[in-house]
């Protein structure tokens, strides 16, 4: 069985049996179905563990027992909760989609070079002011070229890390958007340089962003069940530290570079076992958000995460808990429902 029908089948067996699970999770305790002492009876839910199987039964006032699923369900007069390999559905598997038109999807990276002078940092004045911790700096590394590479000057430097290899990298200029304007407005007139808020990894030798996802390495294979869309490294970094995601193997936030996600991205994904995706993409994005659910919807549950703020436009920007907060408890729409509250 599915992760997902495991998880529905303990819900429906929870409502069965009115029962609880126990401290450990790991069984539901209720009344016993033969003898009706008050929760002497146990359904072990974890998965197997020796001679300890997923949805063994006792009673441990009467001694009786159930040892297979088959069995559990005959007890609890719920046979239809059987899973019929005929009647179950599953999320169809994007790269099979893909080969009805006779294309193998290419999910391939090359390794990348990071610029010269490269190299990762602790400590960083602008990244302070952007609200980075030590943490930040362990699962999201950044650096600099030192001065020593004229092109990347005042830029700092995120790395794209797949499979624990750099295969792109983002440079953003520590300099504000307004600062940036005003400058390149007075080089124009004289026909100066012009700065480049962000100067990424394009061009010959290099990944397309398309391929990419940033914090991918965080979606921990056949754990990780609910990925968060956001657009760019500041939001996902900015979510991953608001709701405290850096230990959290069951739901991690990524970064698509943009509001689009591509087929090889959506298939990277999937092939990790991803089951739900969130997009929280900024608030001014609604035909991208719109777009992207559609792809979405045949192979994942698909929901959206509405910014609630009256202040911040995208995730990085949001210093209120609260708005996170609200954000969550009132924001989370289905696309039918975001498209018909637009």
């Amino acid at each position: 069985m599915t992760r997902e029908e495991i998880s529905l089948l303990i819900n429906e067996l929870l409502i069965e049996t009115k029962g609880k699970l126990d401290g450990s999770r790991k069984n539901i305790i209720s009344d016993c179905p033969w003898c009706g002492k008050r929760q002497k009876y146990g359904i072990r839910v974890a998965p197997d563990e020796g001679k300890r199987k997923q949805f063994m039964s006792h009673c441990f006032s009467c001694g009786r027992s159930t040892y297979t699923l088959d069995e559990l369900l005959d007890l609890w007069e719920r046979p239809d909760l059987r899973v019929n390999e005929q009647l179950t559905t599953s999320i169809p598997d994007l790269n099979d989609n893909l080969r009805d038109n006779d294309d193998e999807l290419d999910d391939s990276l090359v390794e990348v070079e990071m610029p010269e002078g490269f190299k990762l940092t602790n400590k960083n004045r602008y990244m302070k002011k952007r609200g980075y911790t030590k943490r930040d700096y362990e699962y999201f590394p950044v650096g600099t070229t030192r001065g020593m590479n004229f092109r990347y000057n005042d830029y700092v430097i995120f790395p794209i890390v797949d499979s624990g290899k750099y295969v792109g990298f983002v440079s953003r200029h520590t300099w504000s958007k307004g600062e940036i304007d005003e400058y390149n407005q007075r080089q124009a007139l004289v026909g100066g340089y012009q700065i480049q808020r962000y100067r990424n990894s394009y061009g010959e030798g290099y990944n397309d962003f398309s391929r990419l996802l940033y914090n991918f390495d965080n979606v921990i294979e056949d754990e990780t069940d609910t990925v968060i869309l956001v657009e760019g490294c500041f939001d996902c970094i900015a979510l991953t530290r608001q709701l405290n995601l850096y230990d959290n193997h069951r739901i991690a936030c990524v970064a698509t570079f943009g509001k689009k996600i591509s087929e090889v991205q959506a298939f990277k994904l999937q092939h990790k076992g991803v089951r739900t995706i969130l997009i929280a993409y900024d608030s001014d994005a609604a035909d991208g958000i719109n777009r992207a659910a559609d792809f979405l919807s045949p192979y994942f549950d698909v929901y959206i995460l509405k910014l609630m703020s009256d202040k911040a436009k995208d995730w990085d920007e949001v210093r209120d808990w609260w708005e996170i907060f609200d954000s969550f408890s009132e924001g989370i729409l289905t696309p039918f429902e975001f498209k018909n509250r637009l």
